[in-house]
């Protein structure tokens, strides 16, 4: 695993360096920074520090054994594995949001409010995001590292039932909340978008083709988001509750970590710009080879 995990590091650390790279520079050259590159740029970060967290703890496993770690440093393990993941569905769902505040247009007093004030929420809402995926994730890591301070996290997952975690039970109730809450915002922009797209078909209009088409795709883009958010999030679920037999724990690992392969891809998908720099990278590349 610990050779699977630093090919995945290697062949995805130049996305994530380009990411953060084009987003600070256009933070540098315009003094702002959309909210969805704001977003996207915070996603990048936590897939990357994911996949360091992977490689560092099969490091250590290897060079000193599952028996160097102590009560703390599984504390530390569960912390980290739960915050990552917890916050990386925060900001998955406010990049939901955003986008459905961008698209829809209800003629509601408390819609309009909300589309006057999400906005200025950024990005101050960045770093209680933070904080508040550390605080949940703290006590289930209590919880886990309680039971589990002998053996590897993920596979010590299947080893006992989810009714002895509380505070695991807990964790994996607030982020079904928030996965269920991110899908209400991404319903309504589909619901809307089909509207507008039945409408401008049943009257020939073509005015808003090229606006209609960005919007389709950033919406592709958030399903493959959320379902990617569903796949990470409902397989330890499946793990703890013993549905699955051990032999299968590293196909579920394997899946985890082609998430954070796949996140990269999507995430450069949705931001325009992202697009346009890499395909001028890529002609550039291109000319230089031939």
């Amino acid at each position: 695993m610990l050779a699977i995990n630093s090919c995945f590091l290697f062949i995805t650390f130049p996305g994530h360096i380009f990411i953060l790279a084009m987003n600070i520079l256009e933070w540098k050259k315009n003094k702002r920074l959309d909210i969805s590159d704001q977003l996207i740029s915070g996603l990048g970060l936590l897939s990357f520090l994911y996949k360091v967290f992977q490689v560092g703890f099969k490091c250590v496993e290897v060079i000193h054994g599952v028996q160097a770690f102590t009560g703390s440093a599984w504390l530390s393990v569960y912390l980290i594995y739960n915050s990552l993941n917890f916050c990386t569905l925060l900001f998955s769902t406010w990049l939901t949001i955003h986008f459905c505040l961008k698209i829809v247009n209800i003629n509601q007093n408390f819609y309009i409010y909300i589309q006057r004030m999400f906005p200025k929420m950024f990005p101050w809402i960045l770093l209680p995001s933070v904080l508040v995926s550390l605080l949940i994730s703290l006590p289930a890591a209590q919880d886990l590292s309680k039971h589990y301070s002998n053996s590897t996290f993920l596979l010590n997952l299947g080893s006992s039932q989810l009714k002895r975690f509380h505070y695991l039970k807990l964790y994996y109730s607030i982020t079904s909340f928030c996965f269920v809450f991110s899908l209400i915002p991404l319903l309504i922009t589909i619901v809307s978008l089909c509207r507008h797209i039945h409408r401008m078909q049943s009257h020939s209009l073509r005015l808003r083709a090229d606006s209609v088409s960005a919007h389709v795709y950033a919406v592709k883009t958030l399903i493959l988001l959320l379902c990617l958010n569903c796949l990470q999030f409902v397989i330890p679920v499946l793990v703890t509750q013993r549905r699955y037999n051990s032999t299968f724990i590293p196909v579920i690992f394997l899946f985890l970590v082609m998430w954070h392969l796949c996140n990269l891809p999507i995430l450069i998908r949705g931001s325009s710009k992202l697009q346009k720099k890499l395909h001028e990278i890529w002609i550039c590349c291109s000319f230089l080879v031939s």
